[in-house]
């Protein structure tokens, strides 16, 4: 307590020095009047100039108070309270500029008026510390005084090392309030000791009751100035970091302790300074403008604390708007036009408050504290009420990591809908905490919520935002459903597949759900936004039906779409014929069919120029095969061969499986001119018919080499005329060279 206890005694001798001339107009108990006050009295009223010095007082006391009951009889007279609670301070400022020139003579009286006097309370110092009884008083109050104070010291010096301790449990960062309210706690508690037994002692030891009061206002007004400052100690910690629980800079929190400290002790000074001229005759007169003149201060203090914070944040914008990439962003401008103005709103409400105090204007004091509070609480509330429902929402809604394996999607539809939620309750808690801020202002939010057309407003927006949440549930659902059955599910160790069906199906039901969905609830909102939906509805029957006959091609489009569907002629994943189309299938919709052929290139089909459609894989397939040989084969001794290979593919892992029949041979089908056709035919899984033919011709025709089986291409045989039974004659060529031509065709190359 060095530096601190040396502030305490300047104060504490400051303040004896103040009182002494407050206590010579006191010095005896009003209900018991000693002789020599009374031997006062006569002499006063013997001596004229201190007769009429006494009279000039109390004729300046009943102006004072005749100036006073005017004002407030104006104020009362024949007002509407609302219209008065609304208007109160525009109509007092008024009056008081009224009578701001009365009060400035008045005050110059007064003034002059206590100027002369000083020679009179000069003389009443003088006789007050000629009287023993006066002095033995005083040294009572002194002693008392004194005792506190050796008190209140030597309980400093026991807590400062638990003191020391909790310091330096505060680095933790969870228990550093609990550990911060327990040093404010020990800092404070000498003074509560100064204030506690100075009381006790006092008590104990009656001296002046004045006197006795304003000590016990000044420990008292010094327990809470110290009480602050170990706060705000707390807080922002300008010496230390680590121990501050508010995220500043090191530089913002000296410079926000600084301000902390000035305020406080001004803070001190003034309700000591105002207290003291309260209870002195000598300044009675004086006392408005006194309390004027020092309440100027805090505003003066407030212009240069808002103005000098203005500029520090005005210069760290600008050196931070060259990082900035998004100049033009609506947050960034929101916070410009705050930058910019925010100074003129503070100053403005700083002034208003402290201005209604000068004026001595209370019901506009009252009137403007009271909402500022309510306004602050309000704030904070709402504040609270966002980072509840955050934390709530993130509790609520987390999915954790076994179930994100599980449903892979399902962690970034939570957190659309639960942003969608936050947004929702955000926007609520805002507009109530609005609406109940504007009541303690004084705008009427509870009347009009009561009234017929604030209730109808309120229910017709809790109906839309109840029919748009359903509506936005019903589609989920309906995605979620979708996404549900269409998933490979495991049915005890297999994978159960979706149909091709549900693959077709599902999705058009998915659709068509969201569509209605969709139409339906935004006819229910406009019917409760006050819309007549019996026009939008007529309309859009009467713009079907036109488009109906206008567009007969997308109507046949959907009518074909719909029977193909029902009827399942094809269906995603096949492959099929569509007219001179061919595919496998990718769509089937109510107005296309799009095909995908071996090319890659994708085919849309409209529904209505479907002719003819052929499915290539329906249930199952069938591969057919016509196996040409030479005339001179054997027939039958083909075939066997055909149902070795048959045979040995249909037991191969990787062919067999897709292999629902044997080998089916129609025997010799027909005669061409070079070969004889033999036809055989496949039962093979959809789809499987093509890969079953490839590899069959693969092994027949590997057999067919190692047999010496001929294979037929084109070639002609010429006949000689020969009869059945004999050999044929042998073809005798004769090769002629032309010497001429091999002369000069020259050196034949290597």
């Amino acid at each position: 307590m060095g530096q601190s206890t040396q502030r305490f005694f300047a104060g504490f001798l400051m303040f004896l020095f103040f009182m002494g001339f407050s206590i010579p107009t006191r010095a005896q108990e009003p209900n018991a009047p000693s002789s020599q006050s009374l031997q006062g009295l006569v002499d006063l009223m013997e001596n004229p100039e201190k007769r009429e010095a006494f009279v000039k007082d109390l004729k300046n006391l009943i102006e004072t108070k005749k100036a006073v009951e005017s004002k407030g009889e104006k104020q009362a007279a024949g007002t509407d309270p609302k219209d008065e609670k609304q208007l109160v301070i525009v109509r007092h400022a008024f009056d008081q500029f009224e009578n701001i020139s009365r009060d400035l003579k008045n005050s110059l009286a007064a003034t002059i008026h206590v100027a002369g006097r000083i020679p009179l309370t000069v003389a009443d110092i003088g006789a007050f510390f000629d009287n023993r009884e006066n002095l033995t008083r005083l040294l009572t109050l002194s002693l008392v005084t004194s005792g506190a104070i050796l008190i209140a010291l030597l309980a400093g010096l026991l807590l400062r090392p638990a003191v020391k301790m909790v310091t330096g449990k505060m680095k933790a960062f969870p228990a550093r309030l609990f550990w911060g309210i327990v040093r404010v706690v020990l800092s404070v508690t000498p003074y509560a000791c100064l204030w506690v037994f100075f009381t006790l002692f006092s008590r104990i030891f009656p001296s002046f009751q004045e006197g006795t009061n304003l000590l016990v206002l000044f420990f008292t007004l010094l327990f809470l100035y110290r009480a602050v400052m170990a706060a705000f100690r707390v807080l922002l910690s300008p010496e230390e970091s680590y121990f501050r629980l508010l995220p500043l800079e090191d530089e913002d929190a000296n410079y926000l302790s600084i301000w902390a400290r000035r305020f406080a002790i001004y803070s001190f000074f003034y309700f000591m300074a105002t207290r003291f001229l309260q209870w002195s005759d000598t300044a009675t007169a004086l006392y408005p403008q006194i309390r004027v003149f020092f309440l100027v201060g805090f505003p003066l203090m407030l212009t240069i604390f808002i103005l000098q914070v203005a500029r520090e944040i005005r210069i760290r914008k600008i050196a931070t708007a060259g990082e900035d990439t998004e100049k033009n962003h609506p947050q960034n401008r929101w916070v410009v036009l705050a930058i910019r103005y925010w100074p003129i709103l503070g100053l403005g409400y700083a002034w208003a408050i402290f201005l209604s105090l000068m004026f001595t204007f209370e019901k506009g004091f009252l009137y403007l504290f009271h909402a500022t509070l309510g306004t602050v609480i309000a704030l904070l509330f709402i504040v609270f009420l966002l980072r509840f429902l955050d934390w709530m929402l993130l509790r609520l809604f987390k999915v954790n990591e076994r179930v994100s394996q599980r449903f892979p999607g399902m962690e970034e539809k939570v957190n659309r809908y639960v942003l969608i939620i936050k947004k929702g309750l955000t926007i609520a808690i805002v507009l109530v905490g609005a609406g109940a801020i504007g009541h303690i202002w004084g705008i009427p939010v509870a009347a009009f919520v009561a009234s017929e057309t604030g209730a109808t407003i309120i229910l017709r927006a809790i109906a839309v935002l109840i029919t748009f949440a359903l509506v936005l549930f019903i589609i989920e659902m309906s995605q979620v459903i979708s996404d549900y059955l269409l998933k490979e599910r495991k049915v005890g160790k297999k994978k159960k597949k979706t149909t091709q069906k549900q693959q077709t199906f599902i999705p058009v039901i998915k659709t068509a759900v969201q569509i209605v969905t969709g139409f339906v609830g935004g006819i229910i909102i406009l019917e409760r936004l006050g819309v007549n939906t019996a026009p939008i509805l007529a309309g859009a029957g009467i713009v079907g039906l036109a488009v109906g006959f206008g567009a007969q091609t997308l109507v046949k489009d959907l009518i074909n779409g719909l029977f193909i569907l029902f009827e399942e002629s094809i269906r995603v994943g096949d492959f099929a014929m569509v007219d001179s189309k061919g595919g496998v299938v990718e769509a089937v919709g109510l107005r296309t069919v799009k095909l995908r052929d071996v090319h890659g290139t994708v085919h849309v089909i409209p529904n209505s120029s479907i002719n003819t459609l052929s499915n290539f894989s329906k249930i199952f397939s069938r591969t057919l095969m016509d196996i040409g040989v030479a005339y001179r084969e054997n027939v039958d001794d083909v075939i066997e061969i055909l149902k070795e290979v048959g045979e040995d593919l249909c037991k191969d892992p990787d062919h067999g499986p897709n292999i629902l029949e044997p080998l089916e041979i129609f025997g010799l089908d027909r005669f061409e001119d070079s070969a004889v056709i033999i036809r055989a035919r496949f039962k093979t899984k959809p789809l499987k018919q093509w890969g079953i033919k490839r590899e069959f011709y693969r092994r027949l025709k590997k057999v067919f080499d190692e047999r010496g089986i001929e294979i037929p291409f084109p070639h002609r045989t010429i006949y000689m005329g020969e009869p059945k039974e004999g050999p044929s004659p042998p073809l005798h060529v004769r090769m002629e060279e032309d010497e001429k031509a091999s002369e000069s065709s020259g050196p034949i190359a290597p």
